[in-house]
């Protein structure tokens, strides 16, 4: 029974361990690729803060890693941003400009 509990409280710690390294890994500033529009900056934190920076309009909010990885952003209007991982980078489909691809910039 002991064993039991001792492999099931591993398990968990390694998980929340998991999930701890995904946001890690996530935080920090990222630069829109698209040169057709005004500069756009994105900026995780650890602690689940951020913010979106296009030319001199800045736009807080809150975010989270949910299932398979998917980011989402929360604005303090209520709107919800999805965003999808790639190799250094996140694409977010953006109210009124479509899809943009955020490059993580490196520290």
């Amino acid at each position: 029974m002991r064993r039991m509990l001792f492999c099931t409280l591993a398990l968990a710690l390694l998980l929340l361990a998991g999930c701890r390294g995904t946001v890690d890994d996530l935080a920090g500033d990222y630069e829109s690729e698209r040169v057709d529009l005004s500069p756009a900056r994105l900026t995780l934190r650890t602690d689940g803060g951020g913010s979106l920076t296009v030319g001199a309009e800045e736009a807080p909010f809150r975010w989270e890693v949910r299932d398979e990885g998917r980011v989402v952003l929360h604005t303090r209007q209520g709107g919800i941003i999805s965003a999808r991982q790639g190799r250094g980078t996140l694409e977010l489909d953006m109210p009124g400009s479509g899809k943009q691809v955020f490059r993580k910039k490196a520290k």
